[in-house]
């Protein structure tokens, strides 16, 4: 009997041991899942945190009794004041590091799709002259991957 039971003990702790490395797998398998689940709802935070950062620019930038008016005056090729200027550049700083942390964010992959900072820099970077002035004031403290991009795409406009 002793012979029996040693096999019983023996069957018994097999399967226990396939029970448990059952369990770990399972329980990496939920693991996996849940990091997915995350970074979803990360890659969910971010957007909704770029959308929030546009739309606060947006408002900021057109309830400004000064941007939308420094930026008339830039668009029918006049001179602003140095206070103009000094205005105009801070918030050009400003939009640039929004982008730039944009690219950031999609260099890291937190976002899901290719966002649109080479169409800001076509448009707003490279659009004037005087656009391109500012850059070239401002683009040392930004991240060198963004400052490559904004030349590569000022160089293509030229």
């Amino acid at each position: 009997m002793s012979d029996k039971r040693a096999v019983n003990f023996k069957d018994i702790n097999q399967w226990l041991t396939l029970l448990a490395n059952l369990a770990v797998f399972a329980g990496i398998v939920f693991l996996v899942l849940e990091i997915n689940q995350n970074s979803q709802l990360m890659q969910i935070q971010i957007q909704q945190s770029r959308a929030d950062a546009a739309i606060a620019n947006l408002t900021e930038e057109y309830n400004s009794p000064y941007i939308p008016e420094i930026r008339v005056k830039l668009d029918n090729g006049e001179e602003l004041t140095q206070v103009e200027g000094r205005r105009y550049r801070e918030w050009f700083r400003a939009v640039n590091r929004n982008q730039e942390n944009i690219l950031l964010q999609f260099n890291a992959g937190m976002l899901s799709e290719n966002p649109s900072v080479r169409q800001f820099a076509e448009e707003v970077v490279a659009g004037t002259p005087y656009n391109i002035r500012t850059w070239e004031g401002i683009k040392k403290g930004f991240a060198s991957d963004y400052v490559e991009l904004v030349e590569l795409i000022i160089l293509e406009t030229r």
